[in-house]
């Protein structure tokens, strides 16, 4: 993967504590990569997503597939600030990169 990459758990605000949340693998390119124990899916960040001071709207699409999307919501309390800001910064960078090309 280009570029920085880290690791970090991505919740979601579900009333089912029981389910897992995969680890997800990202890439200040906007490479998305979820983990889980038995699988692993790819995806791309697309410049359709968002920043707000206490939410990320993530828009991915699937490279084997642009017609398969999803949107992750990433709170500001489910990170560490310093990876809000990483995830702050690739959206940005995603945005600046589509616009330019």
């Amino acid at each position: 993967m280009l570029g920085l990459s880290f690791i970090f758990v991505c919740l979601s605000k579900t009333y089912n504590s029981n389910q897992k949340q995969p680890i997800v693998i990202f890439s200040q390119a906007g490479e998305w990569l979820e983990v889980n124990e038995v699988q692993q899916v790819e995806w791309r960040m697309t410049n359709k997503s968002r920043v707000s001071n206490f939410l990320l709207f993530i828009h991915l699409i699937s490279p084997l597939n642009p017609s398969h999307s999803k949107w992750r919501l990433v709170y500001v309390d489910q990170v560490t600030k310093r990876d809000f800001r990483r995830l702050c910064r690739a959206v940005i960078h995603q945005q600046q990169s589509n616009v330019a090309s």
